[in-house]
């Protein structure tokens, strides 16, 4: 029986456990399976059922020109670059696991139906944080030239050498003609990017990292009875934010290098970072 499971689910990965317990059955008419002893041996033999990890539709072009860039950019010096991108904080979410008795079903957690976001940009180097700018509007080109202008500039004139380089990504709004031309009259330099590359910028782990901090946060409110009111989950972000240590943003971008011999390696495939 075991032996037939694995070829089935190794044949299709997206196969149910009734499609399998079905299949036995059909197959071997006196086994009389039930699915969950089907799940059982699944669980024996070192399977789980996991919703696929969603990544970029990489393209062989796209794919090759990620192996071109990382080629590139093998002595390319991290320590000058400051990396940037915008993500968005939801203020309940349900991703961290809690402990109960094996008898009882897992506690309730009530979510509403629209949680509250904001949208938050950052920017870090070898030297930590750079500056950060919280919003809920839609990001515009306006408001990505206002951030470049109050946040960008100004900070890292203050925490940077004087040639240090911009990184971002290729989103419309940060590539438009008059975002060019202001990024060109205040960074010493900008460095190019490839497409449908965010698992190669460190800044996507920094988010994972605050994102499962601040869901922690609002957990501890909750547990305790308290408000999270959206100036209480605005505060826990900028506090999160200010928490980041240095030694964290020196390991990310000490990983760089890491990053592009996976690139090479993968062929231009997501790498695992």
């Amino acid at each position: 029986m075991r032996r037939t499971l694995g070829v089935l689910v190794s044949k299709n990965p997206f196969i149910t456990v009734r499609e399998i317990t079905a299949s036995l059955n059909n197959t071997y008419p006196d086994l009389k399976t039930s699915q969950s002893s089907v799940n059982r041996e699944l669980n024996k033999l070192g399977y789980k059922s996991s919703l696929p990890q969603e990544v970029p539709f990489l393209t062989q072009p796209a794919r090759d020109r990620r192996v071109e860039w990382a080629l590139a950019h093998r002595h390319q010096n991290w320590k000058k670059v400051i990396f940037s991108d915008e993500t968005t904080f939801q203020m309940f979410r349900n991703t961290i696991r809690v402990f109960h008795k094996k008898e009882n079903l897992p506690p309730q957690k009530p979510m509403p139906k629209h949680p509250y976001k904001i949208h938050f940009w950052g920017a870090f180097s070898i030297s930590g944080t750079i500056d950060y700018y919280m919003f809920t509007e839609n990001l515009t080109g306006d408001l990505y030239r206002h951030i470049l202008s109050n946040n960008l500039f100004p900070s890292a004139s203050l925490k940077m050498p004087r040639n240090w380089i911009f990184q971002q990504d290729n989103d419309p709004k940060h590539t438009a003609g008059e975002t060019a031309i202001l990024l060109e009259q205040h960074c010493p330099s900008i460095l190019d990017w490839p497409s449908y590359s965010p698992d190669i910028n460190p800044i996507e782990n920094l988010w994972s990292i605050m994102k499962r901090r601040v869901e922690k946060k609002v957990n501890d409110l909750i547990i305790k009875k308290k408000s999270v009111t959206v100036f209480v989950f605005e505060e826990i972000i900028q506090k999160e934010w200010e928490n980041i240590t240095p030694e964290l943003c020196l390991n990310l971008v000490n990983s760089m290098q890491n990053r592009l011999k996976e690139v090479i390696a993968k062929n231009g495939n997501k790498i695992n970072h």
